[in-house]
């Protein structure tokens, strides 16, 4: 029965017995009015024979307790109906969409007593990136790049508490990403899930193949540095030379013993490098007139840079103003790289750069 059917008014007169227990009393508090049984005692009201009613008629925004349950907010909950899905929400897919592609969805139900609604997933899976709003009902997101279909379940709740669930689902499929031509100066792309690869021919790298790898000093050099000083080391120095005095354009160099001396360079991260670069030391009695490369990924085990069996030789620059760059036959791939000394002039001074890209 509705909250308003419980103040229906019959056309005869009511009469009301109130039936009080001695001891009780009838008192007024204006504009209150109490009616008490004694400790114990029961409170009976009574219609009139002949089918009479008992009416209780609030005023304005009142209501009627049973203690503490407000009855016409209960008979409101218990009448209340819950919400219907709009026909905009059918049952089943919302649709099929392309990897990469925004997506601006909704769902909405409507609540029969015109009240506010929420809506929450409470089964299965939205495809990741998509969100649902609780408020509104709005299905948002990126589609991922998969071949896919999502099916999950929708609660819409009404303020009394009552539901209705829906079932729906998305599908996705994989978007081809070599489709966009991507990889540049005749690179090869090849597809990925929600991204792509490019084999890039030498000496281009970068995502794209964008970058000229050959031309891309890694910041070993004073004007470029990149390279921080606690990444150069070198072993059988000279006097109190450092690791750090041997990047290119530094003021003097590093400066070695003999043969048994190295320079090294931890790059940070493995990266592809294409060409090196070097210059003499300051002092012009000191220089490498050859040198070979090693490397390594972990910097405990090295290798000899070879072409084929034979190790590589590079010419050293006996200028100390001049570079000289050599670019590698074969791009290879290190996070160590140390610089051997082969021959040289006085003692073995250099300053140097590496060229390249991220791996």
């Amino acid at each position: 029965m509705m909250a308003k059917s419980f103040a229906l008014i019959y056309s005869f007169i009511i009469f009301v017995k109130i039936n009080v227990c001695l001891g009780s009393f009838f008192d007024i508090h204006y504009p209150d009015v109490f009616v008490t049984a004694e400790q114990g005692g029961n409170l009976t009201i009574r219609a009139g024979p002949d089918g009479g009613d008992i009416i209780m008629i609030p005023q304005g925004n009142g209501t009627v307790f049973i203690g503490q349950t407000d009855m016409l907010k209960l008979f409101e909950i218990v009448n209340s109906l819950p919400p219907v899905w709009s026909e905009k929400s059918p049952h089943g897919t919302l649709g099929t969409f392309l990897g990469g592609k925004m997506v601006s969805l909704s769902v909405s139900a409507q609540d029969p007593e015109n009240g506010k609604v929420t809506y929450e997933k409470v089964s299965g899976a939205l495809p990741p990136g998509v969100n649902l709003d609780k408020i509104t009902g709005a299905i948002t997101g990126r589609i991922p790049d998969v071949d896919a279909t999502y099916e999950f379940g929708i609660r819409v709740t009404d303020s009394h508490g009552k539901y209705a669930d829906q079932i729906f689902s998305i599908d996705t499929r994989e978007r081809d990403q070599c489709l966009s031509t991507p990889c540049l100066h005749g690179g090869t792309c090849s597809d990925d899930i929600d991204d792509f690869v490019c084999a890039c021919p030498k000496p281009y790298g970068g995502k794209t193949c964008q970058t000229n790898c050959a031309s891309m000093a890694i910041g070993i050099d004073l004007n470029r540095k990149k390279i921080p000083d606690a990444q150069m080391s070198c072993h059988y120095c000279s006097g109190d030379s450092a690791g750090v005095d041997g990047r290119l354009h530094a003021p003097q160099g590093w400066l070695g013993v003999n043969t048994n001396s190295w320079l090294q360079v931890d790059l940070g991260r493995e990266m592809e490098l294409h060409a090196v670069a070097n210059q003499g030391y300051t002092s012009s009695g000191y220089y490498i007139t050859n040198y070979n490369i090693k490397y390594s990924m972990d910097g405990n085990t090295f290798l000899d840079l070879k072409n084929g069996t034979s190790k590589l030789d590079f010419s050293g620059s006996s200028s100390v103003n001049s570079v000289i760059k050599h670019s590698f036959p074969t791009p290879f791939k290190a996070r160590f790289v140390r610089f051997i000394p082969k021959t040289y002039q006085g003692k073995p001074g250099m300053r140097v750069e590496l060229y390249g890209c991220d791996v």
